[in-house]
């Protein structure tokens, strides 16, 4: 396994905060894309000539970041937050256009993970994915041809569209490990995957046991996981999630991905390295 942290958790001092990780033998980086580019949802209303041109700009730009991230000696290893900012008009389970909507914006997305060299791109977003009337066999088949679509621009551009199973946060859609693993087996596309969540796992009553079970089973579907508490709190004050048997877990089933701490910031560096200590203790890596 492999560390990595999510910037969520950062203060407004970037560069002391990667410096701080750095140090503490955290190798990767997720990115949630707002926090390096605030106006980056507006991408989701361009098109033509002004679109093909935001899209050069952020691939420089994007290449630039993936250089200074190698100056701390990290690289980025995923996105978050990929769908913040957007708005109401775009939903899994909407209007054929608000589909339509949120298909384009993840597949524009898939271009700078791309230039970041991002494993994977983790989609949450409990709020755009509310089934309503369907039923469990129309919300996963819908669901399906969506991110099908997704999967085919996130391998041409060397990364997976991954969804994160969750419990709790209002969501109604893919909330075990289990069904996560249905909707991978309906797409069974390689620029598809599944993202698992510590905390979402204990509220969905998912064991070690289970995580171990998807690793197994979906390989190559799980390129990183997410380390968290309930709400996104610290690490440190959630001890009933038990992050050292899901670790366990991953090691009996020889899992070699990222596993990425998520915390809500801000947190000033030295709460970011206390938490990652705390974090590494818990799990047995190595100090």
């Amino acid at each position: 396994m492999k560390l990595a942290i999510s910037n969520i958790a950062f203060g407004k001092d970037q560069r002391a905060a990667l410096n701080r990780v750095s140090q503490s033998g955290v190798e990767g980086l997720v990115v949630a894309p707002t926090i390096i580019w605030p106006s980056l949802s507006e991408i989701a209303n361009l098109s033509g000539q002004e679109l093909t041109d935001r899209l050069k700009t952020l691939e420089r730009e994007a290449g630039e970041y993936r250089k200074r991230l190698g100056n701390f000696g990290l690289e980025c290893v995923g996105l978050q937050s990929l769908t913040y900012g957007i708005g109401e008009n775009a939903k899994i389970f909407g209007t054929e256009e608000e589909g339509k909507n949120l298909t384009e914006h993840l597949k524009r997305l898939t271009n700078l993970a791309g230039s970041l060299g991002a494993d994977s791109m983790a989609f949450g977003s409990p709020g755009l994915r509310n089934p309503g009337e369907l039923s469990g066999e129309q919300a996963m088949e819908r669901a399906a041809k969506l991110f099908g679509r997704v999967a085919i621009a996130a391998h041409d551009n060397n990364t997976q569209i991954a969804f994160e199973p969750l419990s709790g946060y209002g969501n109604k859609f893919v909330e075990s490990l289990e069904q996560a693993g249905e909707l991978a087996d309906r797409i069974n596309h390689p620029g598809f995957g599944i993202h698992p969540d510590t905390a979402a796992m204990f509220g969905a009553g998912d064991t070690p046991g289970d995580l171990a079970s998807l690793i197994r089973d979906h390989r190559d579907s799980v390129r990183g996981i997410d380390a968290s508490a309930p709400e996104l709190k610290r690490l440190s004050v959630a001890p009933e999630v038990p992050q050292g048997g899901y670790m366990d877990a991953l090691r009996g089933a020889n899992y070699d991905g990222w596993v990425s701490i998520e915390m809500r910031g801000p947190l000033n560096p030295e709460v970011l390295k206390k938490e990652i200590e705390i974090f590494k203790k818990q799990c047995g890596l190595a100090a």
